[in-house]
């Protein structure tokens, strides 16, 4: 048998009759990106400048997965498990191509970027955290396979070397993104 179906056999048994299960995969299936812009927007007014420069050069580092995503899947197809009758999704889906995942190369990609490349430990292994139980519901839902989550993995850490290498020629754009977001919720209003 196929390891990557039989992985997802595996890591899918027993969804649909498990609702606790079920709704906790849901969750971190449809929710992850949420979670991960909305901690960027926290963190955003809470950390300094190095630390908010990092936060953009993630967010570039997971957009640049996408494209990437997006490049293979002009060359590559790779149907949905429901798709080829493994299973029922819990998630409604359209069929198109599932590899590698949009959503784990998003998180993937921001989190070794901060890990990898910023050094910031902290931020990086919630968001490597939230990034695995995003793939594992992705898989347990039934909208992919395990080998397109190692396939966003791989994308991610290309992309975050491929975004490392270009800090310098997009610092002048971080500046100016920085400067033109300078909310300060707590700052006292001059009369």
């Amino acid at each position: 048998m196929n390891i990557n179906i039989a992985i997802f056999q595996w890591l899918h048994a027993g969804a649909g009759s498990r609702p606790l299960l079920d709704n906790l995969a849901i969750f971190w299936a449809k929710g992850g990106p949420y979670l991960l812009a909305l901690l960027f927007v926290v963190l955003w007014f809470l950390v300094g400048k190095d630390k908010k420069t990092a936060l953009l050069e993630a967010t570039e580092a997971a957009g640049l997965g996408l494209i990437i995503n997006q490049l293979i899947g002009l060359f590559y197809f790779h149907p949905r498990p429901f798709m080829v009758g493994l299973c029922t999704s819990l998630l409604p889906h359209a069929a198109e191509n599932s590899f590698p995942s949009d959503h784990a190369t998003l998180m993937f990609s921001a989190a070794l970027y901060l890990l990898v490349f910023r050094g910031w430990l902290s931020c990086g292994l919630v968001i490597l955290t939230a990034a695995a139980l995003t793939a594992w519901g992705r898989i347990y839902v039934g909208v992919h396979f395990p080998f397109d989550m190692a396939g966003s993995f791989l994308v991610s850490l290309a992309a975050a070397w491929i975004l490392s290498k270009l800090t310098a020629r997009l610092t002048p754009l971080n500046n100016g993104i920085s400067r033109l977001i300078k909310f300060r919720p707590f700052q006292k209003i001059q009369p």
